[in-house]
């Protein structure tokens, strides 16, 4: 299976800086996993966008 390329926006990095040390690398964990399985057991496709998914690490949302 292809592996796919992972592209942070500007926002989404200065958001990333903003969370607690603790979080930061569940949520780089779990987007680097992405590269390899982009729809995960309970990714969640979001209302009113053909492409766009969802899925939660802790209290957080990564779309």
């Amino acid at each position: 299976m292809a592996s796919y390329r992972i592209e942070w926006k500007q926002s989404a990095r200065k958001e990333l800086r903003k969370l607690t040390k603790t979080i930061i690398p569940k949520v780089l964990e779990a987007v680097a996993a992405l590269a390899e399985n982009p729809y995960p057991g309970g990714s969640i496709k979001l209302r009113g966008s053909e492409h766009t998914y969802r899925i939660r690490v802790g209290n957080y949302r990564v779309i």
